[in-house]
């Protein structure tokens, strides 16, 4: 097998067949299907035994006791013996084209990663869907680049020998999983390559983890990024990548982040943790080079959001 594709599934019989359909009917056939039943409590085991019957070649099934998100991704990649490894959260789906296309471009170009484009989608339509590129080409370097764009696990494919010498495995129990895997790898590789064309399908919805309202797990993000600078610092490329690390404290924790912290009524706390963990880190943020990046309604956000006004925000964003 050239590529192992890891399919997480816990309580989504709604979009499961949906997700396995545009798995299995890929035009790159070179590929392995690992579904990893996490304790699902619905249907979805009798929706994934249809699938290993009918594809007893292509899709491989496992069942195991719930551990979330990050524990079945670290089990299927256990199970995964293609070169190249990707992920699909199974409550989304991919165009047909889209793991031919990329492999095309990871072995044509030896590449220790691919990412491409993907389209936000609303479940019960009350927002346009929209498009976003994978890759963020802000500067001349791609591996910087890297750093500005979209840190899901999913949209990329890995080098599988990188990502096991790299003991990329995900925080069990963490939310925002994502990162720390995606920055360890972004941090290692000599090579990205990006295909530029729509390929996943990322589905939002009110009952998923991230969607839901406030939860206690959202103090993981300033957790999750003090670790990742820590270990910048250890291995030495803190310096090389600081503006761009500087960047994702000033997304995650002002910007992008506040939004959804703004949004609870726990906003208070949690953006008092990012003022400080930003200014702690990085007392210069408000300099950083790549805030030019966002939006204008996203500038003005980041210059007026403060301990004074953030009350406002809060009325505004939840009236």
């Amino acid at each position: 097998m050239k590529l192992s594709v890891v399919v997480p599934v816990y309580n989504v019989e709604k979009y499961l067949g949906k997700c396995l359909d545009s798995l299995v009917n890929q035009t790159y056939e070179d590929l392995e299907i690992i579904v990893v039943n996490d304790g699902t409590k619905d249907n979805s085991q009798s929706i994934i035994d249809k699938y290993t019957n009918s594809y007893p070649n292509k899709v491989k099934s496992f069942i195991k006791v719930n551990g979330g998100l990050a524990d079945a991704r670290n089990f299927g990649i256990q199970y995964a013996e293609g070169e190249y490894l990707t992920f699909l959260d199974s409550d989304d789906y991919i165009e047909p084209d889209t793991y031919k296309n990329m492999m095309k471009i990871a072995v044509n170009e030896n590449c220790d990663l691919v990412v491409a484009d993907l389209q936000y989608e609303w479940e019960d339509g009350s927002k346009e869907s929209f498009k976003k590129e994978g890759l963020n080409r802000v500067s001349d370097d791609d591996l910087k680049n890297l750093f500005l764009s979209p840190l899901f696990a999913w949209n990329k494919i890995y080098k599988k020998e990188l990502f096991d010498k790299l003991e990329c495995r995900y925080p069990v129990g963490m939310w925002y999983e994502d990162i720390p895997v995606s920055l360890k790898y972004f941090a290692n590789i000599k090579k990205v390559g990006y295909y530029k064309g729509l390929s996943y399908h990322y589905l939002q919805r009110n009952t998923s983890i991230m969607g839901s309202s406030y939860n206690d797990k959202m103090y993981d993000i300033f957790t999750i990024f003090k670790n990742v600078v820590k270990e910048y610092k250890e291995s030495g490329r803190y310096e090389q990548y600081r503006d761009e690390l500087e960047y994702l404290f000033v997304e995650h924790f002002l910007v992008y982040g506040a939004f959804r912290f703004l949004r609870t009524e726990h906003y208070k706390e949690l953006m008092n943790v990012g003022f400080k963990t930003v200014r702690e880190y990085f007392p210069e943020y408000i300099n950083n080079r790549y805030l030019k990046t966002f939006n204008l309604k996203n500038r003005l956000f980041l210059f007026t959001n403060s301990r004074l006004t953030m009350s406002f925000w809060h009325w505004y964003l939840t009236k």
